[in-house]
């Protein structure tokens, strides 16, 4: 109950404050220059069933750009595009800078590593999933992009998902077969720094399975993840050694690890599981006979890179609740922004400065909450129900705030 408390003390206090962004100014850096990045095409997306183009420009001399947002609402990222790479930057509500760094790109940057790669493996009936995982480091100076990164997947995977990290939230990844058999690539930029890929797919199973991944990029080490009932062999000679944590996510218990040093790009990486099992934290649902498409939820990537995540969030069985809150206060913040905008005495004492302060001082609050709605639709984390029910009374509060607020000039 103190989270509610919090939560609607901000938006109650720090409403006026979001409504009152006019005009959104960014500043472009090219990271391999130290420059400002002049000429580059900047996009407002609106963030709703996909990303909706509202305007574009392109940055002056001095790396700049502005966006008119009197007459916009809800949530936006900024594309930038750079040398044919795009570069995102999310804007939380009630922002009024962004700042965004761009790098020079190269077809293939020699100093990036593949720390490691993963295979996660869970199996039901008869289809087996699997998580692939990449970690890649891109330690390249002076700094730059690689535009894509290129990877196998063994014959018959049925693609179901891809999302990569990089410093932010998770951001769902379009995969691209290339003219090789077999062959893909993830079209997100590898930029400096770490970046962590994900792809699930699914391939059919009868118990037991052979594979022989392929490697387009030799990685560190190579990992296999089973939960315990699954059998695994190693076949042909394959070096794999059991581990005692995963780098990726070294909490996650009850689940074997298999690690093998990989020395060159023709090391032999052949093994086999066997029987079938899931991974702790993603348990299908106690009731087996739900209405629910075979597979539905277990080929959506989890909340972070990794094993997929279906713990529910503790708020969960109070989502409903928590969304007519928000659409009390989103309501009590429209009445306190007309109210405040009618002629009235000047307090005495600065009394209004110190009012302002305090919902700007509130602000990140309402900043996050709003922008972690936005963020867990696109992971999966709420329905498009409950999405839609706090996305619609959001836009219609904003909407008639604004109007009273032009009014009321």
């Amino acid at each position: 109950m103190k989270y509610i408390a919090v939560l609607l003390l901000a938006l109650a206090c720090s409403f006026s404050a979001f409504a009152q962004v006019q005009v959104l100014q960014g500043t472009v850096t090219n990271g391999t220059s130290d420059k400002p990045a002049a000429g580059d095409a900047v996009i407002l997306l609106k963030l709703g069933q996909g990303m909706e183009e509202v305007t574009r420009t392109k940055t002056d001399a001095k790396g700049k750009f502005s966006f008119n947002m009197a007459r916009v609402s809800g949530i936006f990222l900024i594309r930038v595009r750079h040398q044919d790479v795009n570069y995102h930057q999310p804007v939380q509500p009630g922002a009024s800078s962004v700042q965004i760094t761009v790098y020079d790109s190269k077809v293939i940057v020699p100093e990036i590593k593949l720390l490691d790669e993963s295979d996660v493996y869970e199996t039901q009936a008869n289809t087996v999933q699997i998580v692939k995982v990449f970690r890649l480091n891109n330690t390249s100076s002076p700094k730059y992009t690689q535009p894509q990164f290129e990877f196998y997947l063994p014959e018959g995977a049925n693609i179901q998902a891809a999302q990569a990290v990089a410093g932010g939230p998770p951001v769902k990844v379009t995969v691209v077969p290339m003219q090789e058999k077999n062959r893909y690539a993830l079209s997100y930029p590898v930029r400096p720094g770490e970046t962590h890929f994900e792809v699930v797919y699914q391939m059919p199973y009868s118990g037991s399975l052979k594979l022989a991944p392929k490697l387009a990029m030799v990685p560190e080490k190579f990992y296999v993840i089973t939960p315990k009932s699954i059998k695994f062999t190693s076949e042909n000679g394959a070096s794999f050694q059991n581990a005692d944590s995963w780098p990726i996510d070294n909490t996650i218990k009850g689940i074997d690890i298999h690690a093998a040093a990989v020395s060159s790009q023709g090391t032999q990486l052949a093994f086999s599981i066997s029987g079938t099992g899931m991974l702790p934290d993603d348990q299908p649902p106690a009731n087996p006979g739900a209405n629910q498409a075979p597979g539905a939820e277990a080929v959506r990537p989890g909340g972070g890179m990794g094993v997929p995540n279906e713990k529910p969030d503790p708020l969960h069985s109070a989502q409903w609740l928590l969304l007519a809150i928000l659409v009390i206060c989103l309501g009590s913040g429209a009445a306190f922004i007309y109210f405040q905008n009618q002629p009235s005495a000047a307090p005495a004492g600065g009394g209004t400065a110190v009012a302002s302060t305090a919902g700007l001082s509130l602000m990140d609050a309402m900043k996050e909450e709003m922008f972690q709605l936005e963020s867990d639709r696109l992971q999966g984390k709420i329905s498009a129900e409950e999405y839609q029910s706090a996305k619609t009374a959001l836009d219609q509060t904003l909407k008639r705030a604004m109007q009273r607020q032009e009014k009321s000039k």
